[in-house]
């Protein structure tokens, strides 16, 4: 569609009312948006396996675009989709707003949703932060978290958002896994890969493949494969709520990544189905631009687009209670898109995190200065951004496998890794803007990235630096992400001495969190569950805008490819020195008595080390001193 077609559209058909399915005094309304449409009917079913409806009725045409019926009773647990009539050719689709869908996403379903609440809902309340930068950050999906065996979670809550209701599961070796490994850690909120529901996933054998969910089919709907039951649209509702509740109730809060950027297939999209090409951007050939490298991509830019993200983001803050919402390929989304979000989330809550990646996978289709990317963050201050400039700094460049980085060899790259610390970049304005983090779903795990690029180094030394990574991401100003398993160096190999970089559609034998790996590398975790709590105590480590940093840091002189920082205000003052050198180095200190708090090992605040002029940093290790 031309930009003068759907300016014309927007300016003729912008509509900002109700759009679904609502029950209300005895009665079942219809709303949908089709403003082109030579008609739309309401096909209606009794059950999720009919082929055809027993009742189809014709919608009435309203004010801009709208297409509406009121039916006189309750539809309760019936199944329904619409069918668009466009020059002469009808195609059935769900309906956009859809709630609730049943199995596959294949037709809608009306229920009340808070009749779906579990018991003790209405205590369930968002996590409270006095800043973005108070958050840490805990990536996981669903299915990988619980579905390993080692897991200690009951077999038909593997992999299910039921998994997270259990707070007491152990590994095989008596440690704490899952949600009260959580608790244990110290995060601060939970980040779940796409829980909406998603195609290429066959719920009614969903162990027979494996999806991260980013192909987009319902966006308002919970994914069925991580239900206990996926034939029942109630239960999937009812147990991602009891999901989120279980993690308030530990004190952690529920991020939803969301892809907002495509749809799966455009033509079979229900987006698509309601209203044909409007709802993507398409180039000046008339092919559908790629910013999402997924074959299309959504035209967030429309008003009715616009609308429909903002309403859906809305949907889910307040339904589900959700704390947060990750973005995915934010640049293929407008900027004004995504002031939106933020000035309407925040009303609804002044704490709510939202984060994304701040790049495109190809060329948009949209002015560079209206993206939503990282280089603009001064017209987005409410966003948070993902810096892979400092990730790959700290440990290579993520599509070499050989690419060494600051942790692993690479030492002149000191100075973006100092930079990294103080929350430093060439777009964030200010800390708060900065997601650090060193591994994510996307790429090769930390550990595998090690074990490739210096497999020659021994083991204890690639521990130190993954120890290392960590540490550089917990310690630096931002906000910091880890990867779940992280911290116990979760690995996903293939065989051969070979990794997955890509586990988007591998099998659970690759993606599913060994949690015996914990009994193994406990230490790890000890050390990460540490550095996070120091964190925590010392508001040096949180502050959030540059002039806070520039107020209160200086970067000291120190022997080459080390780094030395001091951070001081009046209350305290921290030195942290890093070296990743295979060999003890030497630093000075400012005057007066420095504490040991976090060493190579360990993290404590009643170590009984105390220094004075200089200290030795082991090899490899960070090292943090508070003045005494």
């Amino acid at each position: 569609m031309k930009l003068s077609e759907w300016k014309d559209i927007d300016e003729r058909f912008g509509y900002d009312g109700f759009l679904g399915v609502r029950l209300a005094d005895g009665k079942t309304e219809f709303y949908v948006w089709a403003p082109t449409a030579e008609s739309v009917k309401l096909l209606l079913y009794k059950s999720y396996k009919d082929v055809s409806p027993y009742l189809s009725i014709s919608l009435e045409k309203g004010d801009r675009g709208v297409w509406k019926y009121v039916h006189r009773r309750p539809l309760k647990k019936t199944y329904y989709c619409y069918e668009y009539t466009y020059n002469g050719y009808r195609n059935i689709g769900v309906d956009p707003y859809a709630c609730a869908v049943g199995i596959n996403g294949e037709k809608g379903y009306i229920c009340k949703l808070s009749e779906l609440n579990p018991n003790g809902w209405d205590r369930s309340t968002y996590v409270k932060l006095q800043k973005y930068t108070d958050a840490v950050l805990y990536e996981a999906h669903v299915r990988d978290f619980s579905s390993d065996p080692s897991s200690g979670i009951n077999s038909k809550f593997r992999g299910k958002f039921k998994a997270f209701t259990i707070n007491s599961s152990r590994t095989p070796g008596g440690k704490r896994s899952c949600v009260a490994h959580l608790r244990e850690l110290g995060i601060t909120h939970v980040h779940l890969l796409p829980v909406f529901d998603y195609d290429r996933l066959d719920e009614t054998n969903p162990r027979a493949a494996y999806n991260w969910g980013y192909d987009p089919e319902n966006y308002n709907a919970p994914e069925g494969s991580y239900c206990t039951d996926p034939f029942n649209p109630e239960l999937r509702i009812t147990e991602l709520k009891e999901l989120v509740m279980s993690l308030h109730e530990q004190g952690i809060g529920v991020v939803m990544d969301v892809v907002y950027n495509h749809t799966y297939l455009p033509e079979s999209s229900n987006l698509g189905k309601s209203f044909p090409s409007y709802y993507y951007r398409y180039r000046e050939d008339g092919k559908l631009s790629n910013g999402s490298g997924c074959g299309n991509e959504i035209a967030s830019d429309h008003a009715m687009v616009r609308k429909y993200i903002v309403d859906s983001v809305l949907f889910w803050a307040k339904e589900y209670k959700i704390d947060g919402f990750r973005f995915d390929l934010m640049a293929c989304l407008d900027v004004d898109t995504l002031n939106e979000i933020t000035r309407r989330l925040k009303e609804l809550n002044p704490n709510a995190i939202l984060y994304g990646e701040g790049w495109s996978a190809e060329a948009v289709e949209l002015p560079p200065e209206l993206a939503g990317s990282k280089v603009n963050s001064a017209k987005m201050p409410e966003f948070a951004y993902f810096n892979d400039n400092f990730r790959d700094a700290i440990k290579g460049a993520v599509f070499s496998d050989s690419s060494t980085g600051y942790v692993s060899g690479n030492y002149l790259l000191q100075k973006a890794v100092c930079d990294g610390l103080l929350g430093i970049t060439d777009w964030a304005v200010n800390p708060r803007q900065v997601i650090n983090y060193c591994e994510a779903h996307d790429n090769l795990t930390l550990w595998d990235k090690l074990t490739l690029s210096v497999g020659d180094r021994n083991d204890r030394d690639r521990r130190k630096m993954a120890r290392l990574c960590a540490a550089l991401v917990l310690l630096a100003q931002g906000v910091p992400f880890i990867h779940a398993g992280q911290e116990f160096l979760r690995s996903k190999p293939l065989g051969d001495g070979k990794f997955d970089h890509n586990s988007y559609a591998s099998p659970d034998s690759v993606n599913s969190i060994k949690w015996g790996e914990l009994d193994k590398n406990y230490l790890e975790s000890e050390y990460i569950t540490g550095l996070i709590s120091f964190r925590k105590a010392h508001h040096l480590l949180r502050m959030a805008t540059r002039d806070e940093v520039m107020s209160h840091s200086e970067i000291l002189p120190s022997a080459e490819g080390t780094i030395a920082i001091h951070l001081y205000d009046e209350e305290e003052e921290l030195l942290i020195f890093v070296n990743p050198i295979p060999r003890a180095k030497l630093f000075a200190l400012p005057d007066g008595e420095w504490r040991l708090c976090v060493s190579d090992y360990t993290v404590s605040e009643n170590a009984l080390a105390i220094f004075c002029e200089a200290v030795y940093v082991p090899p490899i290790s960070v090292m943090v001193l508070k003045k005494f």
